[in-house]
């Protein structure tokens, strides 16, 4: 809500992240230990994925940053940024914090 409410931002890019590094497959596993289940997570091949996403309607130009902003977190942890901790004011939440607490829209 700071963000919205005061100027100080505008005008940057913030890399937001969380107070741990997490790849794919460390939110997948945290994701599936909230909701007592196993997950996996399994890379699907780029070309395959924007085809998909295209016959759902999706645009190419979108579709090819989305695919390149996931091509940078596979295999490998995000770098932890502390930007949230500096916007808000207080660290960030953990990913297994925040799933335990929305645990219900991971079961549908």
């Amino acid at each position: 809500m700071h963000a919205l409410l005061n100027t100080g931002l505008d005008g940057t890019k913030a890399r937001l992240t969380g107070p741990e590094p997490l790849s794919h497959d460390d939110l997948a596993s945290i994701t599936g230990q909230a909701i007592g289940r196993t997950i996996e997570c399994q890379e699907v091949p780029p070309e395959v994925h924007k085809q998909g996403l295209m016959q759902r309607g999706l645009l190419e130009p979108f579709l090819d940053a989305l695919i390149s902003r996931h091509a940078r977190g596979v295999g490998s942890a995000e770098t932890v940024s502390g930007e949230v901790e500096r916007m808000l004011g207080r660290p960030a939440r953990t990913y297994g914090d925040w799933v335990a607490d929305h645990a219900d829209i991971f079961m549908n």
